[in-house]
């Protein structure tokens, strides 16, 4: 008779629940969980005046229409709109309800209304010195005259049809500032989803694009990278002040936060892939997409698995297409 080895309990594999040896197909399939879908997704749209060279894919002001008519075919969420607008030391048109980023909103909201539209609301793309706040003649600071004008702004966004403002510009109570105008204008079902900054080189393909490198201190009215407890605070102050959902960004170097903020706040967070992860991820747009879409998928992923409610990303549209191509387990 052929000798062969005894098998005893103690010769086994040990059970630990993640043995490969019971991970069958069908298992597999039982288990997974859909972390990620197109209406995950948010695309952002910056709009220029015409069009010419850019470090990041930007659109013109008549492709608004087509571009996001293309996203909601592909099942894409959101978009979030930003605009060039024209500069003064006062915010120029920021406040206009003639500004190009109300008629972007408005074709967008035409075009797809079950589309959520997102805006930013600050002062970056209005103000000759490219900051996110005014100034008043010496130079210092004016926090009254900003949240004066960024409450117009507002305003004006809402009324255009956007669905979600995002308060940017970080200067303390102006979230709830925009909260108490638009509801006492009756835009009480608008939501309001702060902006959550690290200072970062990664903005600088977006600042190129939309001509709104910051002449002044912009790093004052962000968190530095060394202080998570600061973002925290500031983000813990902004549902205090009525914030339905917190934007965080650039969404790869605040993952500690995000996983960190779902059980410290109660609100939806939104991460921001930034215009410098976009680059890194796409080598500027010269990388093909299918070489670069498994590391954008995983990367999609993690947010999602950190707590991320949403994600907005450069590359909705490329992640859109293929999740409407992934066979679905069943």
């Amino acid at each position: 008779m052929e000798n062969r080895p005894s098998t005893t309990l103690h010769d086994a594999e040990p059970v630990t629940g993640s043995s490969p040896v019971r991970a069958r197909p069908a298992v597999r399939r039982f288990l997974q969980r859909e972390p990620l879908l197109p209406v995950d997704l948010c695309m952002p749209l910056l709009v220029r005046r015409g069009e010419a060279a850019s470090p990041v894919p930007t659109v013109t002001l008549a492709e608004v229409g087509t571009t996001v008519r293309t996203l909601n075919a592909l099942g894409v969420g959101a978009v979030k709109i930003f605009a060039e607008g024209t500069r003064t030391d006062r915010g120029g048109d920021a406040a206009s309800a003639n500004a190009p980023l109300i008629h972007a909103i408005k074709t967008a909201k035409d075009t797809a209304p079950d589309m959520a539209v997102m805006t930013e609301t600050c002062l970056c793309s209005y103000t000759s010195s490219r900051g996110c706040v005014l100034t008043d003649t010496r130079g210092r600071y004016d926090h009254g005259a900003t949240l004066d004008i960024l409450g117009e702004q507002a305003v004006h966004q809402a009324e255009a049809g956007a669905d979600i403002l995002g308060p940017a510009a970080m200067v303390d109570g102006l979230t709830g500032h925009v909260r108490a105008v638009l509801d006492e204008v009756g835009h009480r079902d608008v939501a309001l989803m702060p902006h959550l900054i690290m200072t970062s080189r990664m903005y600088d393909g977006y600042r190129a694009a939309m001509n709104a490198a910051p002449r002044g201190n912009r790093a004052a009215f962000q968190v530095h990278p060394s202080r998570p407890e600061q973002a925290v605070t500031v983000a813990r102050r902004m549902v205090d002040e009525g914030a339905d959902m917190i934007l965080l960004e650039p969404a790869l170097h605040t993952i500690d936060l995000l996983a960190r903020l779902r059980t410290d706040v109660d609100v939806p967070l939104v991460p921001f892939c930034v215009s410098g992860e976009w680059a890194q991820l796409t080598h500027s747009g010269k990388r093909p997409e299918a070489e670069y879409l498994p590391d954008l998928i995983e990367r999609l992923t993690m947010y999602k698995r950190s707590g991320a409610a949403a994600v907005i990303t450069y590359s909705a549209r490329v992640a859109a297409q293929y999740l409407g191509r992934v066979p679905r387990p069943r």
